[in-house]
């Protein structure tokens, strides 16, 4: 069984470690979501899985082009996997488990999502517009990097997460804690639930642009 030598993605003092993959040495396989799975150390390929039911565990597992539109997979435990231009939208994945686990160029609106636990996770230049995403727990950290956010609901807990430059629009937060939540380089733009992040950070121009809604959500009157 390959083990990969270990890299890391780099955000200020955040560190998140990558996937372990090989992906030259991977064996090919075809997409199979449906039932029981246990796929390790294989490239799983283009492929219409849409609206499948699923339940199973991935481990050092490189995921590129495959249609999940519309499935449910759960429980899913993923370790070491990598997913690559993947379509998510409209999926069900409530019982999740994410350890190294990174999603690039995927598309997830609409998605419905519940992590329990998330481990070095990290997503870059993905749709989640329209999502609603849960985190239960995050240990050492978990990174949102280029992605959108349109209308999503995030839920839970999202201590040690990172927005880098994502699109936060009417986004709304039902979140129970937020320390160290990093939203400085996003742009928030009408979004809800302000008061729930306590213990995130933002920076001066962006406490400018939503003290309006900050206010609102206290029960302030703001007459001009």
């Amino acid at each position: 069984m390959y083990r990969g030598r270990m890299e890391f993605r780099e955000f200020g003092a955040v560190n998140i470690q990558r996937p372990s993959l090989d992906r030259e040495d991977l064996n090919k396989k075809p997409a199979a979501f449906k039932g029981d799975f246990d796929l390790e150390s294989v490239h799983i390929g283009q492929g219409d899985q849409t609206r499948v039911h699923g339940e199973g565990n991935l481990s050092h597992v490189l995921v590129t082009g495959v249609d999940l539109s519309g499935a449910r997979l759960a429980p899913l435990m993923l370790s070491d996997v990598a997913f690559d231009d993947v379509d998510m939208s409209n999926a069900a994945l409530p019982d999740t488990t994410a350890r190294r686990v990174e999603f690039v160029n995927c598309r997830g609106i609409g998605l419905q999502v519940a992590v329990k636990q998330a481990t070095d996770m990290y997503a870059e230049r993905c749709r989640f517009d329209y999502a609603t995403i849960r985190i239960d727990k995050v240990k050492n950290a978990a990174v949102f990097s280029g992605c959108s956010f349109r209308e999503t609901v995030f839920v839970g807990d999202l201590s040690n997460v990172v927005f880098a430059d994502c699109e936060l629009y009417a986004t709304e937060f039902e979140v129970s804690r937020a320390a160290d939540c990093d939203l400085r380089s996003s742009r928030l733009t009408d979004v809800r639930g302000l008061l729930t992040l306590r213990g995130a950070k933002i920076t001066t121009e962006q406490a400018v642009s939503v003290a309006r809604l900050i206010a609102t959500e206290s029960g302030l009157s703001v007459d001009d």
